[in-house]
């Protein structure tokens, strides 16, 4: 049996490159990504889940993926994948939604973002009213149920840090954060990173200001290799728990996460790209949001920081590091 692993493990490397080379009359997925091809986890995990629907690369379909770590170039390379007239265009993340719409108001779209009607996508998750369809993670709604826990692992924190990159986090997304401190009785402390070197003052800068914790709002940004462990040893030295929205991130090192099921949140956006490519237009394609969520802690992390986890909290954690 084939599994999901080695399908991933079959090389995908080459994906963005071989489009041209790909016979003609064969479907064209074009992808916009902030991110890069050894690193997309989202991107190497569609196209495997895309096999185990019967579409292989070069046989039933093509690929024409496009990435890049500055949002700027986008629109650069949505004119690329014009070019290649594609059948549909997937789009990971709200600003390469946004970029793919205004490039492609006709031609299919499948995207996985933080709010398709927070980012202006559609109107409503069950009819959509544009050209685009996908899984929405609502992280607005989760950022609650972020702040929420990280008070309950450290409950002496009446003040959080928050890191956000204000180049694809919208002002909506802070502003429900507020919201929801306030109706907890915590303070918060919103500083954008724009890049690596940010990073250091930032969370001195919060330290300093009397912060007990930092969460960290998820983008590409600040999960890339070079921001995301920088973000981890600055929280560490300054003794900050620390919560991020990805789970496959507490193994690194951060102490605890909540979020969704990456894996089953891709094989359904698999799924509309293939009932998409069968015919079915976005519009009758409901947005879906996940259903499964994990919560993960690191007592490693817990014991270097000092911090002990309250029973009832860790009991409810559905992934406990040691």
């Amino acid at each position: 049996m084939i599994t999901r692993r080695a399908l991933i493990a079959g090389g995908l490397g080459l994906l963005s490159a071989r489009a041209a080379t790909q016979p003609a009359d064969l479907p064209l997925v074009g992808a916009l990504f902030i991110s890069s091809p050894e690193l997309s986890y989202v991107w190497k995990h569609l196209v495997a889940d895309m096999r185990t629907l019967g579409y292989t690369e070069g046989a039933t379909v093509r690929y024409a993926a496009r990435f890049t770590q500055d949002p700027r170039r986008l629109p650069a390379l949505a004119t690329e994948i014009a070019a290649l007239s594609p059948h549909l265009v997937y789009a990971n993340g709200d600003e390469p939604a946004r970029v793919a719409a205004a490039q492609w108001p006709t031609v299919p779209i499948v995207a996985f973002t933080d709010d398709h009607v927070g980012a202006g996508l559609t109107n409503s998750l069950a009819h959509p009213s544009r050209n685009i369809t996908g899984v929405s993670r609502l992280e607005a709604e989760l950022d609650t149920k972020r702040l929420e826990l990280l008070h309950e692992l450290a409950p002496s924190a009446h003040r959080l840090l928050v890191l956000r990159d204000p180049e694809t986090t919208w002002p909506s997304r802070a502003a429900a954060l507020e919201e929801a401190a306030a109706r907890s009785g915590v303070e918060i402390d919103i500083h954008d990173v724009h890049g690596s070197g940010d990073v250091d003052n930032a969370v001195a800068a919060g330290e300093s200001a009397g912060a007990k914790a930092l969460l960290v709002l998820g983008s590409p940004l600040l999960s890339s290799p070079d921001v995301e462990p920088r973000i981890r040893n600055a929280a560490m030295i300054h003794h900050l728990p620390t919560m991020v929205q990805i789970v496959r991130q507490v193994a690194l090192g951060n102490l605890a996460a909540y979020g969704i099921d990456e894996d089953a949140a891709i094989m359904r956006l698999a799924h509309m790209i293939d009932r998409v490519l069968k015919g079915t237009t976005p519009a009758n394609i409901p947005i879906e949001q996940p259903t499964r969520f994990s919560f993960a802690i690191n007592l490693r992390v817990a014991r270097e920081l000092g911090l002990s986890i309250p029973p009832i909290v860790l009991n409810r954690a559905d992934e406990v590091i040691e």
